[in-house]
């Protein structure tokens, strides 16, 4: 079992350090700026301070009327908005807004996602150190592999997402956690005499 054990725990702290490294890069070291930003720069800008929902809500809300009449108009002469129109104004504010909202909401739930399922993770890791101290180690190993698979898996890297202060609040939530998860696995490993000489283990 010490092999399986000190195998699972370098897994664990490689994946984990890896990960939280690059949290903690793209939070604070990623270039978030592009040459063409001076073409969508003041829209950008909006979205990217927006300190709410409702602050973005109400940017889009004149801006989706002003799509809609647009669209009338352009109903009435038999048109319907094509590709081409999409890059124009107010099409193109209206998409940016738009996906802006979306983006927010989406890690706004992926929010509450991680930390509800990383508090199972810590149920699991409470459960297994107590199995593997006091009554089964094979059971205690088990609850302990649950709980860092929840660990690792919730706060997993984020590859794609806007500059909003969701997804910045996002990479926060993770970055903490992985470091917490971090943490104890190295108080598992210290607990459990997993890279302890074998004389010194504990059984």
């Amino acid at each position: 079992m010490n092999a399986l054990q000190k195998t699972l725990a370098i897994l664990a702290f490689v994946i984990l350090v890896s990960q939280t490294i690059r949290h903690a890069y793209l939070l604070w070291l990623d270039p978030r700026t592009s040459v063409l930003d001076k073409y969508d720069r003041p829209l950008q800008d909006e979205i990217t301070k927006a300190q709410s929902l409702d602050e973005l809500l109400r940017r889009y809300e004149p801006i989706r009327k002003q799509a809609d009449e647009a669209r009338q108009q352009m109903s009435k002469q038999g048109k319907t908005p094509g590709f081409e129109e999409r890059g124009v104004e107010p099409f193109k504010s209206e998409s940016a807004l738009h996906e802006a909202i979306t983006e927010w909401e989406r890690r706004a739930k992926e929010i509450h996602e991680v930390r509800f399922y990383w508090l199972i993770g810590l149920a699991f890791f409470v459960l297994g150190a107590f199995f593997y101290r006091k009554i089964s180690r094979w059971g205690g190993i088990s609850l302990l592999i649950a709980a860092f698979t929840e660990f690792i898996y919730w706060t997993s890297p984020t590859f794609f997402g806007m500059n909003t202060r969701e997804f910045d609040r996002l990479l926060v939530n993770k970055l903490i956690l992985s470091v917490v998860s971090f943490v104890l696995l190295l108080i598992a490993i210290r607990l459990n005499g997993i890279f302890a000489e074998q004389g010194a283990a504990k059984v």
